[in-house]
């Protein structure tokens, strides 16, 4: 049944959240200029003399017309979704008309910040093979009437798996590669303050706090209330976020790749953090943060098929040269039959198998660095759309090449 042509406007709020930004970085130029002008006061020597009700007039008359500049704008912006097209058109001065079709559609997601949250507006992201167009702001009610009529989502729902807070704390307490990694900047930060005893030195550290909160407390926040569900459709979303609130729902149909990351201290509880690369977006996507390892071959029953579950076991391992070429030879593996192509690679602090439908692979490259060639080896990439790719690194130079013949003949079309 054909449904009804939706269209609306974004939320009256959002002139006003737009408008900050330039009424911010226009106070922020008047505060530089602030020595060349006294206001409110006479016979200042070297200023400009402004009395205060000029001053109050200028403020006003500039505030009044940014914001009457961005309400007419907002009057002129719409959407709209008719069949099976999605459109938005903006601009005052300079029309801007965007249309994509709902087939070309990978994922949509929900953003609601804390502030957002608080207004009762958030943000629709529509993403797209290189390209996401972005809706700021709708009300809830609007975003997931429009996120259901592009997904085609039934109101049914089937979640798969909720994240526990406690796994969840004790999980970025033992992933040991992040935490050393926030520990060496610290240690950076801090030496030249050890080592000279002056406290400005101190502000190495402050550089780093970004990174640290990112690589430490702010995954915390973000991965909390973690949850997985399958809609009606067969589309899987997942929902998270302690203050920002996200969501984001992947196509099954789009998938091209799914990876299982095991950190080294988890191995005793199991765990494993599950990625899905997306044909077109450039970087995996978290599904999981942390779940037993049976849960994330559930997931992979479920976006991919039981045939790609039994290629997460019983690899291919690397020839006997590979061990002369790095030293964690024996987490390298490979694994291609029944349409997948699966690959294992790891160190000391993580491993992590990497499977994929042979379908989404685009292109096969064969590697060969100096010391690769010096021992006769090489390295097979499977890359698909966006850039990932998945690779069976360290191959005998033979083997290579069979693989690489028998990647292609399974990804050409017959």
């Amino acid at each position: 049944m054909t449904q009804p042509p939706l269209e609306g406007r974004l939320h009256p709020v959002t002139p006003l959240r737009r408008s900050w930004a330039v009424l911010a970085a226009l106070a922020g130029l008047a505060y530089q200029q602030h020595n060349l002008f006294s206001v409110g006061t006479s016979g200042t020597k070297d200023k400009i003399d402004v009395p205060l009700w000029i001053a109050c007039t200028i403020v006003t008359v500039i505030v009044a017309a940014v914001v009457s500049l961005f309400i007419t704008s907002w009057r002129h912006s719409r959407y709209s979704l008719d069949g099976d097209e999605l459109g938005y058109r903006s601009g005052l001065l300079f029309k801007v008309r965007r249309h994509c079709e709902l087939h070309h559609v990978q994922s949509v997601d929900i953003g609601r910040p804390i502030l957002g949250r608080l207004l009762g507006v958030c943000t629709l992201r529509v993403v797209m093979s290189g390209t996401t167009m972005t809706l700021s702001y709708l009300t809830l009610h609007q975003a997931r009437t429009l996120k259901s009529r592009i997904l085609a989502e039934d109101t049914t729902d089937e979640r798969l798996h909720q994240v526990k807070t406690t796994d969840l704390v004790l999980a970025l307490l033992l992933d040991l590669g992040t935490n050393l990694k926030s520990l060496v900047l610290v240690a950076i930060g801090v030496g030249p303050y050890v080592l000279s005893g002056e406290l400005f030195t101190l502000s190495t550290l402050v550089a780093f706090v970004p990174k640290i909160w990112k690589l430490t407390g702010r995954r915390l926040f973000a991965y909390s209330r973690w949850s997985v569900t399958r809609t009606a459709e067969g589309s899987y979303r997942t929902d998270h976020g302690m203050f920002d609130t996200q969501q984001y729902t992947y196509r099954a149909s789009r998938i091209a790749s799914i990876e299982i990351h095991q950190p080294f201290l988890w191995r005793r509880f199991d765990w494993v953090e599950v990625r899905v690369a997306v044909a077109g977006a450039g970087r995996p996507g978290v599904l999981l943060p942390v779940c037993p390892r049976t849960v994330a071959e559930k997931l992979v029953l479920h976006l991919l098929g039981p045939d790609a579950v039994a290629h997460l076991h019983a690899p291919i391992p690397a020839p006997h040269e590979a061990r002369r070429a790095t030293l964690f030879y024996k987490a390298l593996g490979y694994r291609l039959g029944s349409g997948y192509f699966t690959a294992w690679r790891g160190y000391f602090f993580r491993n992590s198998i990497t499977v994929c439908p042979v379908a989404r692979i685009q292109t096969v490259d064969v590697r060969q660095g100096p010391w690769q060639r010096k021992l006769g080896l090489a390295s097979v990439h499977a890359c698909m759309a966006g850039g990932s790719s998945v690779a069976a690194a360290h191959r005998t130079t033979a083997e290579s090449a069979d693989l690489a013949t028998r990647l292609y003949r399974a990804s050409t079309p017959r």
